[in-house]
Protein backbone atom coordinates (compact mmCIF):
# COMPACT_ATOMS: atom_id res chain seq x y z
CA UNK A 1 0.00 0.00 0.00
CA UNK A 2 2.79 2.58 0.77
CA UNK A 3 4.80 1.67 -2.53
CA UNK A 4 1.11 2.20 -4.07
CA UNK A 5 0.93 5.73 -2.37
CA UNK A 6 4.39 6.85 -3.63
CA UNK A 7 3.88 5.85 -7.05
CA UNK A 8 0.53 7.81 -7.10
CA UNK A 9 2.31 10.52 -6.04
CA UNK A 10 5.31 10.37 -7.81
CA UNK A 11 3.05 10.84 -11.03
CA UNK A 12 0.99 13.36 -9.96
CA UNK A 13 4.49 15.67 -9.56
CA UNK A 14 5.57 14.64 -13.21
CA UNK A 15 2.60 15.35 -14.52
CA UNK A 16 2.92 18.78 -12.91
CA UNK A 17 5.89 19.23 -14.14
CA UNK A 18 5.22 18.64 -18.17
CA UNK A 19 1.99 20.94 -17.91
CA UNK A 20 4.71 23.73 -16.80
CA UNK A 21 6.86 22.40 -19.16
CA UNK A 22 4.48 22.18 -22.15
CA UNK A 23 2.35 25.33 -21.54
CA UNK A 24 4.62 28.10 -20.08
CA UNK A 25 2.21 30.82 -20.86
CA UNK A 26 -1.20 29.05 -19.31
CA UNK A 27 -0.46 31.64 -16.44
CA UNK A 28 -0.50 34.79 -18.45
CA UNK A 29 -3.21 37.09 -19.01
CA UNK A 30 -4.02 39.35 -22.18
CA UNK A 31 -3.72 42.88 -21.67
CA UNK A 32 -2.11 42.92 -18.43
CA UNK A 33 0.99 45.36 -17.60
CA UNK A 34 4.01 43.44 -18.84
CA UNK A 35 7.52 44.38 -21.20
CA UNK A 36 8.91 42.22 -23.45
CA UNK A 37 11.37 41.66 -26.44
CA UNK A 38 9.84 40.46 -28.76
CA UNK A 39 10.55 39.75 -32.23
CA UNK A 40 9.33 42.90 -34.46
CA UNK A 41 10.02 43.92 -37.88
CA UNK A 42 12.25 46.79 -38.15
CA UNK A 43 10.24 47.88 -40.82
CA UNK A 44 7.21 48.56 -38.51
CA UNK A 45 9.27 49.70 -35.58
CA UNK A 46 10.75 52.53 -38.23
CA UNK A 47 7.27 53.39 -39.31
CA UNK A 48 5.92 53.91 -35.80
CA UNK A 49 5.67 57.32 -34.39
CA UNK A 50 6.65 58.55 -30.76
CA UNK A 51 4.99 60.89 -28.14
CA UNK A 52 6.07 61.96 -25.06
CA UNK A 53 3.38 62.10 -22.29
CA UNK A 54 3.07 65.27 -20.53
CA UNK A 55 1.38 67.49 -17.93
CA UNK A 56 -1.23 70.01 -19.58
CA UNK A 57 -4.42 72.38 -18.57
CA UNK A 58 -7.44 70.04 -19.41
CA UNK A 59 -10.09 71.68 -22.23
CA UNK A 60 -13.29 70.12 -23.16
CA UNK A 61 -15.47 71.43 -26.09
CA UNK A 62 -19.67 72.50 -26.22
CA UNK A 63 -21.44 72.40 -29.23
CA UNK A 64 -23.48 75.24 -30.37
CA UNK A 65 -25.73 76.21 -33.28
CA UNK A 66 -25.98 79.59 -34.94
CA UNK A 67 -26.09 81.23 -38.48
CA UNK A 68 -23.55 83.42 -40.45
CA UNK A 69 -24.44 87.16 -40.65
CA UNK A 70 -22.98 89.91 -42.39
CA UNK A 71 -19.93 92.26 -40.76
CA UNK A 72 -22.05 94.83 -39.64
CA UNK A 73 -19.06 97.21 -39.47
CA UNK A 74 -18.86 96.97 -42.96
CA UNK A 75 -22.04 96.92 -44.50
CA UNK A 76 -24.71 100.64 -45.21
CA UNK A 77 -28.08 101.23 -45.43
CA UNK A 78 -29.63 102.73 -48.40
CA UNK A 79 -32.38 104.94 -47.68
CA UNK A 80 -33.57 107.59 -50.17
CA UNK A 81 -33.47 111.15 -49.37
CA UNK A 82 -36.92 112.33 -51.33
CA UNK A 83 -39.62 110.55 -52.07
CA UNK A 84 -41.21 110.42 -56.08
CA UNK A 85 -41.78 107.30 -58.21
CA UNK A 86 -39.02 104.69 -59.01
CA UNK A 87 -37.96 104.92 -62.76
CA UNK A 88 -35.32 102.30 -63.18
CA UNK A 89 -33.64 99.51 -60.76
CA UNK A 90 -29.77 98.87 -62.09
CA UNK A 91 -29.16 95.81 -59.47
CA UNK A 92 -30.84 92.67 -58.05
CA UNK A 93 -30.43 91.01 -54.91
CA UNK A 94 -26.71 89.66 -54.47
CA UNK A 95 -25.60 91.38 -57.15
CA UNK A 96 -21.50 93.21 -56.68
CA UNK A 97 -21.53 96.81 -56.54
CA UNK A 98 -18.69 99.39 -56.85
CA UNK A 99 -18.58 102.73 -54.98
CA UNK A 100 -20.89 105.51 -56.88
CA UNK A 101 -22.40 102.98 -58.80
CA UNK A 102 -26.11 103.59 -60.01
CA UNK A 103 -28.45 101.74 -58.25
CA UNK A 104 -31.99 103.29 -58.96
CA UNK A 105 -33.50 106.37 -60.35
CA UNK A 106 -35.99 108.27 -58.47
CA UNK A 107 -38.46 111.11 -60.45
CA UNK A 108 -39.20 113.49 -57.75
CA UNK A 109 -40.67 116.44 -57.39
CA UNK A 110 -38.81 117.88 -54.47
CA UNK A 111 -35.73 117.26 -57.19
CA UNK A 112 -37.32 119.27 -59.93
CA UNK A 113 -37.40 121.85 -56.77
CA UNK A 114 -33.67 121.91 -56.17
CA UNK A 115 -33.05 122.16 -59.92
CA UNK A 116 -35.03 124.98 -59.99
CA UNK A 117 -33.38 126.91 -57.06
CA UNK A 118 -29.79 125.81 -58.64
CA UNK A 119 -31.13 127.78 -62.06
CA UNK A 120 -32.25 130.38 -59.98
CA UNK A 121 -28.94 130.79 -57.79
CA UNK A 122 -26.89 130.46 -60.59
CA UNK A 123 -28.92 133.23 -62.18
CA UNK A 124 -28.27 135.67 -59.11
CA UNK A 125 -25.13 134.76 -58.64
CA UNK A 126 -23.87 135.77 -62.78
CA UNK A 127 -25.64 138.82 -62.43
CA UNK A 128 -24.60 140.16 -58.82
CA UNK A 129 -20.86 139.54 -60.17
CA UNK A 130 -21.44 141.94 -63.10
CA UNK A 131 -22.68 143.96 -60.79
CA UNK A 132 -20.09 143.74 -58.67
CA UNK A 133 -17.82 144.75 -61.59
CA UNK A 134 -19.60 147.48 -62.47
CA UNK A 135 -19.48 149.09 -58.88
CA UNK A 136 -15.93 148.05 -58.79
CA UNK A 137 -15.03 150.37 -61.98
CA UNK A 138 -17.27 153.10 -60.75
CA UNK A 139 -16.04 153.04 -57.44
CA UNK A 140 -12.51 153.62 -58.79
CA UNK A 141 -13.15 156.43 -60.83
CA UNK A 142 -14.98 158.19 -58.03
CA UNK A 143 -18.74 157.64 -59.38
CA UNK A 144 -20.25 155.94 -56.95
CA UNK A 145 -20.09 156.00 -53.09
CA UNK A 146 -18.60 153.71 -50.76
CA UNK A 147 -21.99 152.61 -49.52
CA UNK A 148 -23.46 151.17 -52.80
CA UNK A 149 -19.89 150.06 -53.71
CA UNK A 150 -19.93 147.91 -50.20
CA UNK A 151 -24.11 146.87 -51.17
CA UNK A 152 -23.11 145.82 -54.07
CA UNK A 153 -19.90 143.38 -52.65
CA UNK A 154 -22.97 142.30 -50.19
CA UNK A 155 -24.99 141.39 -52.99
CA UNK A 156 -22.44 139.30 -54.43
CA UNK A 157 -21.61 137.46 -51.64
CA UNK A 158 -25.17 136.56 -50.89
CA UNK A 159 -25.86 135.85 -54.45
CA UNK A 160 -22.16 133.56 -54.32
CA UNK A 161 -23.42 131.74 -50.68
CA UNK A 162 -26.62 130.93 -52.45
CA UNK A 163 -25.31 129.21 -55.34
CA UNK A 164 -23.08 127.20 -53.25
CA UNK A 165 -25.86 126.20 -51.23
CA UNK A 166 -27.97 125.13 -54.08
CA UNK A 167 -24.24 123.08 -56.06
CA UNK A 168 -23.96 121.38 -52.58
CA UNK A 169 -27.79 120.70 -52.45
CA UNK A 170 -27.30 119.20 -55.95
CA UNK A 171 -24.73 117.09 -54.91
CA UNK A 172 -25.92 115.47 -51.96
CA UNK A 173 -29.17 114.37 -53.92
CA UNK A 174 -27.31 113.53 -57.08
CA UNK A 175 -29.09 115.52 -59.35
CA UNK A 176 -28.96 114.15 -63.30
CA UNK A 177 -31.29 116.13 -64.47
CA UNK A 178 -34.23 118.10 -63.79
CA UNK A 179 -36.26 116.02 -61.76
CA UNK A 180 -34.50 112.49 -61.29
CA UNK A 181 -32.80 111.60 -58.11
CA UNK A 182 -29.78 109.06 -58.43
CA UNK A 183 -29.55 106.53 -55.40
CA UNK A 184 -25.61 105.44 -55.50
CA UNK A 185 -23.86 102.74 -54.05
CA UNK A 186 -22.16 104.37 -51.08
CA UNK A 187 -19.77 101.37 -50.59
CA UNK A 188 -18.51 98.62 -52.78
CA UNK A 189 -20.03 95.62 -51.99
CA UNK A 190 -22.66 92.71 -52.70
CA UNK A 191 -26.56 94.13 -52.41
CA UNK A 192 -27.67 91.62 -49.27
CA UNK A 193 -31.45 93.74 -48.82
CA UNK A 194 -33.76 95.07 -51.41
CA UNK A 195 -36.65 96.58 -50.70
CA UNK A 196 -37.58 98.54 -54.33
CA UNK A 197 -39.18 97.66 -57.04
CA UNK A 198 -39.83 99.68 -60.39
CA UNK A 199 -42.87 102.18 -60.49
CA UNK A 200 -43.06 101.53 -56.57
CA UNK A 201 -43.94 105.52 -55.42
CA UNK A 202 -41.92 106.09 -51.91
CA UNK A 203 -43.24 108.73 -49.46
CA UNK A 204 -41.40 111.51 -48.12
CA UNK A 205 -41.81 110.35 -44.81
CA UNK A 206 -40.77 106.62 -45.76
CA UNK A 207 -38.38 105.53 -42.92
CA UNK A 208 -37.50 101.95 -44.61
CA UNK A 209 -34.68 101.68 -46.36
CA UNK A 210 -34.14 100.34 -50.03
CA UNK A 211 -31.16 98.79 -50.40
CA UNK A 212 -28.41 97.06 -48.26
CA UNK A 213 -24.78 96.62 -48.97
CA UNK A 214 -22.53 94.26 -47.08
CA UNK A 215 -18.79 93.73 -47.90
CA UNK A 216 -18.97 90.06 -47.24
CA UNK A 217 -14.81 89.52 -46.97
CA UNK A 218 -15.25 89.08 -43.38
CA UNK A 219 -18.52 87.43 -41.56
CA UNK A 220 -19.63 87.03 -38.92
CA UNK A 221 -21.16 83.93 -37.10
CA UNK A 222 -23.99 84.86 -33.93
CA UNK A 223 -23.99 81.78 -32.12
CA UNK A 224 -26.48 80.64 -29.33
CA UNK A 225 -25.36 79.58 -26.09
CA UNK A 226 -27.72 78.35 -23.26
CA UNK A 227 -27.77 79.45 -19.76
CA UNK A 228 -26.60 76.07 -18.47
CA UNK A 229 -23.09 76.39 -21.11
CA UNK A 230 -22.88 80.62 -20.13
CA UNK A 231 -19.98 80.05 -17.69
CA UNK A 232 -18.03 77.80 -20.24
CA UNK A 233 -17.83 80.47 -22.89
CA UNK A 234 -15.34 83.03 -22.82
CA UNK A 235 -14.13 85.90 -25.17
CA UNK A 236 -10.87 84.32 -26.98
CA UNK A 237 -12.01 80.55 -26.74
CA UNK A 238 -10.99 78.45 -29.97
CA UNK A 239 -14.04 77.74 -31.88
CA UNK A 240 -14.43 75.17 -34.88
CA UNK A 241 -16.97 76.12 -37.20
CA UNK A 242 -19.20 74.42 -39.70
CA UNK A 243 -21.92 75.01 -42.50
CA UNK A 244 -23.96 72.67 -43.85
CA UNK A 245 -22.99 73.54 -47.63
CA UNK A 246 -19.06 73.04 -46.50
CA UNK A 247 -19.37 70.50 -44.05
CA UNK A 248 -15.58 68.83 -44.72
CA UNK A 249 -14.32 72.75 -44.19
CA UNK A 250 -13.81 73.52 -40.88
CA UNK A 251 -12.96 77.34 -40.08
CA UNK A 252 -11.18 77.87 -36.61
CA UNK A 253 -11.38 81.26 -35.35
CA UNK A 254 -12.04 82.93 -31.54
CA UNK A 255 -15.23 84.04 -29.60
CA UNK A 256 -14.67 87.89 -30.60
CA UNK A 257 -17.52 89.08 -28.47
CA UNK A 258 -19.70 87.85 -25.83
CA UNK A 259 -23.17 89.69 -25.54
CA UNK A 260 -23.99 89.35 -21.77
CA UNK A 261 -27.78 89.31 -21.89
CA UNK A 262 -30.17 86.72 -22.26
CA UNK A 263 -32.90 86.92 -25.49
CA UNK A 264 -36.06 86.93 -23.36
CA UNK A 265 -38.17 85.03 -25.69
CA UNK A 266 -35.01 81.88 -26.52
CA UNK A 267 -33.43 82.21 -23.53
CA UNK A 268 -30.05 81.88 -25.14
CA UNK A 269 -27.04 84.13 -24.71
CA UNK A 270 -25.11 85.26 -28.12
CA UNK A 271 -21.16 85.05 -28.89
CA UNK A 272 -19.77 86.79 -31.77
CA UNK A 273 -17.56 85.03 -33.75
CA UNK A 274 -15.39 87.36 -36.82
CA UNK A 275 -14.51 84.69 -39.87
CA UNK A 276 -12.31 85.80 -42.61
CA UNK A 277 -14.22 84.71 -46.28
CA UNK A 278 -11.67 86.20 -48.98
CA UNK A 279 -13.83 83.51 -51.35
CA UNK A 280 -17.50 84.89 -50.59
CA UNK A 281 -18.40 80.84 -49.55
CA UNK A 282 -19.73 81.94 -46.43
CA UNK A 283 -23.30 83.39 -46.88
CA UNK A 284 -25.89 85.72 -44.67
CA UNK A 285 -28.50 83.03 -43.01
CA UNK A 286 -26.37 80.23 -43.51
CA UNK A 287 -26.91 77.58 -40.64
CA UNK A 288 -23.46 77.18 -38.12
CA UNK A 289 -22.74 74.87 -36.38
CA UNK A 290 -19.68 75.66 -33.72
CA UNK A 291 -17.39 73.72 -31.50
CA UNK A 292 -16.28 75.50 -28.33
CA UNK A 293 -12.95 74.62 -26.96
CA UNK A 294 -12.62 75.72 -23.04
CA UNK A 295 -10.63 75.31 -20.63
CA UNK A 296 -11.16 73.52 -17.29
CA UNK A 297 -9.74 73.96 -13.75
CA UNK A 298 -7.79 70.90 -14.06
CA UNK A 299 -4.17 69.50 -15.14
CA UNK A 300 -3.76 65.61 -16.31
CA UNK A 301 -0.89 63.57 -18.10
CA UNK A 302 -1.80 64.17 -22.07
CA UNK A 303 -0.37 62.09 -24.93
CA UNK A 304 -2.02 61.76 -28.35
CA UNK A 305 -5.42 60.13 -28.77
CA UNK A 306 -4.52 57.68 -31.66
CA UNK A 307 -2.63 56.49 -28.40
CA UNK A 308 -5.22 54.82 -26.86
CA UNK A 309 -5.96 50.69 -27.66
CA UNK A 310 -9.37 49.88 -26.29
CA UNK A 311 -9.43 45.94 -25.62
CA UNK A 312 -11.76 43.84 -22.94
CA UNK A 313 -13.41 47.29 -22.04
CA UNK A 314 -10.13 48.96 -20.81
CA UNK A 315 -7.36 51.63 -22.07
CA UNK A 316 -4.03 50.60 -22.86
CA UNK A 317 -0.86 52.17 -24.27
CA UNK A 318 2.21 51.20 -25.26
CA UNK A 319 5.23 52.52 -23.72
CA UNK A 320 8.79 52.54 -25.40
CA UNK A 321 11.73 52.16 -23.60
CA UNK A 322 13.92 51.60 -27.01
CA UNK A 323 15.14 49.21 -29.04
CA UNK A 324 12.59 46.18 -29.25
CA UNK A 325 11.29 46.85 -25.90
CA UNK A 326 7.92 47.66 -25.39
CA UNK A 327 5.46 47.78 -22.23
CA UNK A 328 1.55 47.33 -22.38
CA UNK A 329 0.06 49.76 -19.97
CA UNK A 330 -3.38 50.04 -18.99
CA UNK A 331 -4.61 53.24 -18.18
CA UNK A 332 -7.81 55.28 -16.39
CA UNK A 333 -8.85 57.80 -19.04
CA UNK A 334 -10.65 61.26 -17.83
CA UNK A 335 -11.84 62.24 -21.71
CA UNK A 336 -10.46 62.20 -25.29
CA UNK A 337 -11.17 65.53 -27.11
CA UNK A 338 -10.16 65.48 -30.65
CA UNK A 339 -6.70 64.69 -31.26
CA UNK A 340 -5.79 64.78 -27.87
CA UNK A 341 -6.37 61.86 -24.69
CA UNK A 342 -5.87 63.17 -20.88
CA UNK A 343 -5.29 60.83 -18.75
CA UNK A 344 -6.42 60.46 -15.02
CA UNK A 345 -3.79 56.98 -13.86
CA UNK A 346 -1.26 54.59 -15.54
CA UNK A 347 1.18 56.80 -16.61
CA UNK A 348 4.05 58.90 -16.11
CA UNK A 349 5.39 62.51 -17.65
CA UNK A 350 7.69 62.00 -19.96
CA UNK A 351 7.06 58.38 -20.76
CA UNK A 352 7.55 57.74 -24.31
CA UNK A 353 3.83 56.83 -25.96
CA UNK A 354 3.63 54.32 -29.14
CA UNK A 355 1.37 56.79 -31.49
CA UNK A 356 0.55 54.56 -34.53
CA UNK A 357 1.45 51.09 -35.72
CA UNK A 358 0.37 50.97 -31.85
CA UNK A 359 -2.76 48.04 -32.49
CA UNK A 360 0.21 46.02 -34.40
CA UNK A 361 2.52 45.87 -31.67
CA UNK A 362 0.04 45.19 -28.98
CA UNK A 363 -1.55 42.33 -30.42
CA UNK A 364 1.83 41.12 -31.04
CA UNK A 365 2.54 41.53 -27.36
CA UNK A 366 -0.52 39.99 -25.99
CA UNK A 367 -0.94 37.11 -27.94
CA UNK A 368 3.07 36.23 -27.54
Amino acid sequence: MYLKNNLKLLCSILLFAMCLFIFPSCSGNKGEKKSDTIDISDSLIKNMTVGIAHTTQVRSEIKLTGKVIADQSKQLAVYPLVGGTVKTISVELGDYVEKDQVLAVIRSADVADFENQFIAAKSDYESAKKSKQVAEDMYASKLMSERDYLQAKQDYNKAEATLTKAQELQKIYSVSNASDYVVKAPISGFIIEKNVNKDMQIRTDNGNNIFTISQLNDVWVLANVYETDIDKVKEKDTVFVTTIAYPDKIYKATIDKVYNVLDPATRVMKVRIKLNNPDYLLKPEMYANVVVNYAEPLRMITIASSALVFDNSNNYVLIYSGGKNFKVQKVDLYKAIGKKAYIKSGINESDRIVTSNQLLIYNALTNN
